[in-house]
């Protein structure tokens, strides 16, 4: 195995020993958003629904698994960022910024 494989294999095992408060102290940037910050369809929902009068059906399922986040991507404390496509009809310097994230 090259030395700079075996380096990377090491770094990652030693980050996932962290706990969450040591692993932040090791970030570049303190101005992070936690996935906790970012609300999934059913609170968005939820939120849309109440300001209607009228209430959110179901538990569970995708709704409470995704979120759609746009701005800053790179200020996100999230395990994962997954880019659903370029829609019809939008430049791909438009689409900038609009992912879809699963926790």
């Amino acid at each position: 195995m090259s030395k700079k494989k075996k380096d990377w294999k090491t770094e990652k095992e030693r980050l996932l020993r962290l706990d969450g408060e040591e692993r932040r102290k090791e970030y570049r940037r303190q101005d992070f958003i936690p996935l906790e910050k970012i609300p999934t369809w059913r609170e968005e929902n939820r939120a849309n629904r109440k300001e209607e009068g009228k209430e959110v059906p179901g538990r569970g399922g995708l709704s409470d698994k995704v979120s759609l986040y746009k701005g800053d991507i790179t200020v996100l404390e999230v395990d994962a960022i997954v880019n659903a496509g370029e829609e019809a009809g939008k430049s791909q310097k438009q689409q900038e910024g609009d992912f879809l994230q699963v926790p």
